[in-house]
């Protein structure tokens, strides 16, 4: 129990000093190359789209990715090869740019995000991802790091969520694109389980996705999981 609640501890400190950096970057401009009437304008064109809260609270969204940076520690490094998985609008892409790394996103064919990415002058390709479905072929690989924020495309908590086999497949064609040291992270986008949603010990994922992951050397906070060495942890797999 007080091993938990070190851990709880160190988790809550941590996210608590990647806010307050992220916030600081934020107002010192760290997205102050974006033309922000361009982003307006576009807007203004996608008035019934389901993501214009992000634009609504840019701020918080531009904090909100700007926190992944410092969470990940890409403030302390430069040049490594980034793909993000599920990108939307390329918060987080642009971002690492400015610390010198290099993203490519991978995400739906939805004009929005389309007409975003290309103002912020980001790589994306375009891929709805299904079970058992390959992936295309990525530019600018192999990745020192990729990551998925808030999943969509596991179909998390709704009708025909994966599970073990669709999600072995698709890490194991993602090692396609794996530098041999490569960083998995993942933020898984539901609780479940019975423990309150803010509790520590609540599972970010069904129980047998949990041991499948763990069975990988997977580490968990909270919704967010890391699997070092990911190509190789994999395979074993």
């Amino acid at each position: 129990m007080f091993q938990r609640f070190l851990e709880r501890l160190k988790s809550v400190s941590l996210r608590g000093i990647a806010r307050f950096r992220a916030k600081r970057a934020v107002r010192a401009g760290l997205f102050r190359g974006i033309d922000f009437e361009a982003m307006t304008a576009i807007r203004k064109r996608y008035d019934a789209h389901p993501f214009t809260k992000y634009h609504d609270k840019f701020e918080h969204s531009l904090i909100r990715n700007a926190e992944r940076i410092f969470a990940l520690g890409l403030d302390k490094s430069t040049g490594l090869r980034i793909l993000d998985i599920g990108c939307g609008f390329g918060y987080f892409m642009y971002a690492a740019q400015q610390f010198g790394h290099h993203p490519v996103g991978l995400d739906q064919d939805d004009p929005y995000f389309n007409e975003v990415t290309h103002l912020l002058g980001l790589r994306k390709v375009i891929q709805t991802i299904a079970p058992y479905k390959p992936l295309p072929e990525i530019p600018a690989g192999p990745f020192d790091l990729i990551t998925a924020f808030a999943t969509c495309f596991d179909r998390a908590g709704e009708e025909g969520q994966w599970g073990p086999k669709e999600w072995e497949f698709f890490l194991k064609d993602l090692t396609r694109f794996m530098a041999p040291a490569c960083l998995l992270h993942i933020k898984f986008n539901q609780y479940v389980g019975t423990a309150r949603p803010r509790s520590f010990e609540c599972r970010p994922v069904p129980d047998d996705l949990l041991d499948y992951f763990r069975s990988m050397g997977a580490r968990f906070d909270k919704r967010a999981m890391q699997i070092s060495n990911a190509p190789s942890h994999v395979a074993v797999r």
